[in-house]
């Protein structure tokens, strides 16, 4: 296991379903959004905003950068953020969030719906700052998370699973191919027990368990999953078993496949 105090890069790839096209994100490197326009609102989710018909082709324009417009799946990256207010223009209709440091990761998710943009979860920020520890294959996860607030970077390759995170605000990067989907594979289950708690892009062939809240799991592959904590939210994840409980009386359920 390798400790640093640089920030490091990686490649994340924010295109999950069939859509094979990757929109990254290099977190550590360039200030950057993914935003995820009209996603499909997965059955117990406590949202009642109502999504536009069109995902593809939505175009809008982030600050002064140049304008863009999402892929087949309703993605959309935004690099060389400004940080402070960001404005979304859709023209018409605009969103804003908060960029609160330079090289930080955001996932928004916005529905566009006759020219209004409406927040259907607060943006994930992936934040810079605190341990950043880089695994390599067969280290121990629940070691590397000893503390409150680590940044993990998972490399390709196999860990071992039935673990408990404890700890609260880590933060868990899988390694990701286009061709591929995710590399870093958690052989066994999960139980996440720490609140604030956010996993993107790894693949755990186990069942993830949480009863602790804000927890966050994006763009990853999971074999089953229970969850009962408050303020969960769950994007653009696949539940390869078509088992996942969430119970949550404060959930947000958007773009899983496997699930209603």
């Amino acid at each position: 296991m390798k400790r640093v105090l640089d920030v490091l890069t990686v490649l994340l790839l924010a295109g999950c379903g069939s859509d094979p096209t990757p929109v990254t994100g290099r977190f550590g490197e360039v200030t950057s959004a993914v935003v995820v326009v009209n996603p499909v609102i997965n059955q117990g989710s406590t949202t009642t905003v109502a999504v536009g018909p069109d995902r593809s082709g939505v175009r809008f324009k982030a600050a002064d950068l140049d304008p863009v417009q999402t892929d087949s799946t309703g993605l959309a990256l935004v690099e060389e953020l400004p940080t402070g207010t960001v404005e979304l223009d859709f023209d018409p209709g605009t969103y804003s969030f908060q960029v609160f440091q330079e090289k930080e990761l955001y996932d928004v998710v916005v529905a566009y719906r006759d020219g209004t943009v409406q927040q259907i979860i607060p943006p994930v920020r992936y934040p810079i700052g605190g341990t950043v520890v880089e695994l390599e294959p067969g280290g121990d996860i629940a070691q590397a998370a000893a503390s409150d607030n680590t940044i993990i970077m998972l490399a390709p390759g196999t860990y071992p699973g039935n673990f408990e995170l404890r700890n609260a605000g880590v933060l868990i990067f899988g390694a990701w191919s286009p061709e591929e989907g995710p590399l870093s594979i958690i052989e066994g289950n999960v139980t996440v027990l720490g609140g604030s708690n956010r996993m993107r892009g790894v693949k755990i062939n186990g069942r993830l368990s949480s009863n602790a809240n804000n927890l966050s799991v994006s763009f990853s592959d999971i074999t089953s999953a229970t969850i009962s904590g408050n303020g969960v939210s769950l994007l653009r994840n696949r539940f390869t078993a078509g088992q996942a409980t969430v119970p949550s009386s404060n959930a947000v359920l958007v773009d899983n496949t496997g699930i209603p």
